[in-house]
């Protein structure tokens, strides 16, 4: 069988950071795992090691004046629709379009129409599941609404389905969210996202014993991560360790007041780092990770997190696929309080326990190295192409 073309939707700068460097992690494997790809991107400041860019921004000006031209918002537009119109002139029929959030409708439907194979990648759930979860926690708590789920980001998200052959699905419940939400959805392929593993790792039966044990939670700090439900089961845990808190505060909770009355009086012992340049530094430096996400589609801090031996408190949304329960992890429900204090308790109280899911955590995250990870993905676009 020959191997299909796929050709890579996704108009944004890559910078080597957030999802489009996932993109490139997955990607940039393939050419040696034997699938010819490229990637359809605004601008590429940083290197390509892979060999897979085709940026709109030509990858052969001299460096600084890449990183320039790539930094100017008047010139994005520009670039990213230019990149959608080579992405969509380079499609042939049977080709396979592996669009990522941002790729425009239409070109989507350009591409469909010269005879190429839509594949959709979500990377949290479908946005009216998202909204309804939300909402509802929001409401609860008396917050304002994420100002993102609109009647036109819920129009946007089932015409996109709507165009899709194929949709990875990363994460326990990204595929629950599409069917729940799309009566008649297409084929959706259960995956994940992972991690590279660390080449310094610290000894975790060792550390605890000199100085207060290490909470870690990294992530956006807002109620969609659950970072209100986390500081206030800190506070009713009442432990003599360290929470450490890695990120930005969410723009649409960034206002005094409402920092005030969504997490109240913070503990002394509770230190916000804002956001990190050198996250890996930050896990070798914990004990625990805990994130009680409410929504998410399969987020890598947890297997970053697990890369590093660190035991995982999380719930199902923060968990991905590497969170066992009593295997790897501690898991909680949303926005559940009580549960989540009595698992920082318990893990605080029990150091064979710390150390047993660790470890576990360690040799589970050896699955989802990103070359284990791109090559799954592989084997699932082969498939689908030859269906």
């Amino acid at each position: 069988m020959v191997s299909p073309r796929v050709h890579v939707f996704y108009p944004m700068t890559f910078w080597g950071a957030g999802p489009p460097e996932t993109c490139y992690r997955i990607c940039s494997h393939w050419p040696s795992q034997g699938l010819a790809v490229q990637v359809h991107a605004a601008a590429c400041p940083k290197v390509d090691s892979a060999g897979i860019m085709v940026p709109a921004l030509p990858m052969a000006l001299p460096d600084p004046i890449k990183r320039r031209l790539a930094s100017l918002k008047r010139l994005a537009p520009f670039l990213k629709r230019r990149s959608m119109a080579q992405a969509v002139a380079a499609v042939r029929p049977g080709d396979l379009c592996y669009c990522w959030p941002g790729a425009p409708l239409e070109a989507i439907e350009a591409a469909r129409k010269r005879g190429g194979r839509i594949v959709l990648e979500f990377i949290n759930t479908h946005v009216a599941y998202a909204k309804r979860l939300l909402d509802a926690e929001c409401d609860r708590i008396g917050a304002p609404r994420y100002p993102q789920f609109t009647d036109a980001t819920l129009h946007h998200e089932a015409a996109r389905v709507a165009l899709a052959d194929l949709i990875f699905a990363p994460g326990p419940l990204v595929e629950t969210s599409i069917r729940e939400t799309t009566a008649d959805a297409p084929l959706v392929a259960r995956t994940s996202y992972g991690s590279y593993a660390p080449s310094d790792m610290p000894s975790r039966s060792a550390r605890a014993a000199d100085r207060p044990l290490r909470y870690l939670f990294v992530g956006s700090v807002g109620i969609r991560k659950g970072a209100h439900v986390l500081i206030e089961a800190w506070r009713q845990a009442a432990l003599p360790g360290e929470l450490w808190i890695a990120g930005a505060i969410e723009k649409h909770i960034d206002k005094t007041e409402c920092r005030d009355r969504l997490f109240g009086q913070i503990p002394q012992n509770v230190r916000f780092l804002g956001h990190v340049s050198d996250i890996n530094a930050v896990y070798r430096e914990a004990d625990v990770f805990v994130f009680p996400s409410l929504e998410e589609g399969d987020p890598q801090v947890a297997y970053e997190a697990a890369a590093h031996g660190l035991p995982l408190v999380v719930t199902q949304m923060g968990g991905g696929l590497i969170a066992q329960e009593e295997v790897t992890a501690l898991m909680v429900p949303p926005a559940d309080v009580e549960a989540l204090t009595d698992a920082l308790r318990r893990l605080h109280d029990d150091a064979q326990l710390r150390i047993d899911l660790g470890e576990r955590a360690l040799a589970g995250a050896a699955f989802y190295t990103w070359d284990k990870v791109a090559d799954r993905r592989r084997e699932t676009l082969l498939a689908f192409a030859a269906s």
